[in-house]
Order: structure tokens, then sequence, then C-alpha cells
């Protein structure tokens, strides 16, 4: 975890001290962010939000291995299955995961209530897996730089150190 002082200069520190929710509007930004993870070990599954196949179920599905998991897939809509999923996230040796969203705001635009309550069943697991020493990042890229989804795990999403300021996303 975070022991030494080097380990609090890691990419995955700025990412976890505000939550795990972790707000992208550039995707090279978020590319950066992505391959600094993967550097440290970390897990990547990586779920398109738009509306060309595969679908957001199905994706979801593939990232937890749901059929692993449950039995069967792809993951139905039901929000405390995916509460289950999450809380019992398939990470590997490394005890490191990021599930990357990519095109967030059509998921938004389409349901925002869905969007948001996804977003805080990720925050609330990744604080539970936080006891057993697991690390879980949500980096979500949006195109609208206006983007905010408060009461999330108690905690609002943050957008990340290099587009905290309005102006690094085009505002």
């Amino acid at each position: 975890m975070f022991e030494s002082e080097a380990d609090f200069i890691r990419a995955d520190w700025p990412l976890l001290c505000g939550g795990a929710i972790n707000l992208f509007w550039s995707p090279v930004v978020l590319a950066r962010a992505q391959q600094a993870l993967v550097a440290l070990g970390y897990e990547v599954a990586e779920v398109s939000c738009g509306s060309q196949p595969p679908s957001f179920e199905v994706q979801i599905s593939r990232a937890l291995k749901w059929l692993e998991q449950f039995g069967y897939e792809p993951w139905s809509g039901n929000l405390n299955a995916l509460n289950d999923a999450l809380q019992h996230y398939p990470f590997g040796p490394s005890r490191r995961a990021a599930l990357v969203f990519t095109g967030f705001h059509h998921l938004v635009g389409s349901d925002p209530n869905l969007a948001r309550v996804i977003l805080d069943i990720i925050e609330c697991s990744a604080r539970d897996h936080l006891l057993e020493s697991k690390l879980l990042i949500a980096l979500v890229q949006t195109d609208d730089p206006h983007f905010s989804c408060s009461d999330i795990g108690c905690r609002a999403a943050k957008w990340n150190d290099a587009e905290l300021i309005n102006t690094n996303r085009g505002l």
C-alpha cells in the first residue's frame, strides 16, 4: 500500500487520495494515467459507454468476469448484482485494478441516475477493498467538461490533477 515516502509520489496516490472515482476530459491525459497505472502493476479493464457494440452490459460483464462469478452473462442491469460483483472484484495477483470508462457522457445522457449509482457502487466497493489492501481505481472519461457527480460513496467525483483547472478542460 502506501508506507514509505516513495509510495506517496507514485502515480496512483493522487488518484486515490480523494476517492476512487477520477474524472478525465482529455483522452490523452486519460491514456497517460492509464499507462502509469499499468507501470505500477494495475490490471486495467476498459469499458466504452458509447452506443457501439458490444453493449455496456456486455463490457461490464467481461471486466468483472461475470460468468465466472455468477454462472451467467451478461449483466442484466440489476444494480444489486453489480454491487455484489464489485464487492467480489476479480483482482489478480497484484491486488491492484483500474476500471476505465470512456464516453461516460453517453451513459449520463441516457440515464443520469444509473450513471451516478454505478459510480457510487464503485466508490463504496473501492473503499471496502482498501480494508483488504486491495486497490480499485475508476478512471472516467467524459466529453462534458462541466460534468460533476456528488454524493458518491459520501464523496464527490473529482477531476484529475492535470485537468482540475477549468482552462485545462477547455473552459
